[in-house]
């Protein structure tokens, strides 16, 4: 046997081991729903540096119960992170009025982004309103077991993660913007 042969047997034996497993297995890709018991609540969010509220204001996800919460992972010098804000920023803009939030968690990949001096020069350049909390020390990314930037959770007014994605939304014309807000929608209406 050729080692073409051999590749392309391996090739097709972890296509038929991922079919089994199944597309719930991985959580939270491609809008993929992750139903969790209604007894489960999410992650609270832990900090005490976040830019766009008042002084000495905190933001929890506890306080957000009856409403939809749109929770997104980002650090500013990605540039697939940086691609998905203008999507942010309509759904912001568009959903505000029916008691949607969005919410950036900032979780630095480098030293530099750390610094919440730097996150918050960089909120302000980029024009970002809804609030951001700075996660320098990565305790919400550890917390909500994240392993890629940029990633976004929808929470529903039970306050359940129901949807996420990770990557950009619209890497080679995956229409993610189109099928969250679509959820996002959904979610209202429960």
């Amino acid at each position: 046997m050729n080692i073409v042969s051999r590749r392309y047997r391996l090739a097709l034996l972890l296509l038929a081991g991922l079919a089994l497993v199944g597309p719930t297995a991985v959580p939270l890709h491609a809008a993929q729903s992750s139903q969790p018991p209604a007894a489960t609540p999410v992650p609270e969010l832990t900090g005490k540096v976040w830019l766009n509220l008042p002084s000495g204001t905190n933001l929890t996800l506890a306080s957000r119960q009856g409403t939809v919460t749109i929770l997104h992972f980002w650090t500013y010098a990605c540039i697939n992170c940086r691609r998905n804000l203008p999507a942010y920023d309509r759904w912001h803009k568009r959903f505000a009025s029916k008691g949607v939030m969005v919410i950036g968690v900032h979780s630095p990949e480098t030293k530099a982004e750390g610094d919440p001096a730097n996150v918050a020069k960089m909120v302000k350049k980029l024009g970002i309103a809804y609030p951001v909390l700075v996660d320098s020390d990565l305790l919400n990314w550890n917390r909500w077991q994240q392993r890629a930037w940029p990633a976004v959770c929808l929470i529903d007014k039970q306050g359940r993660v129901r949807f996420g994605w990770e990557g950009e939304l619209e890497y080679h014309g995956a229409g993610g913007e189109a099928k969250m807000t679509r959820l996002i929608e959904a979610l209202l209406r429960e």
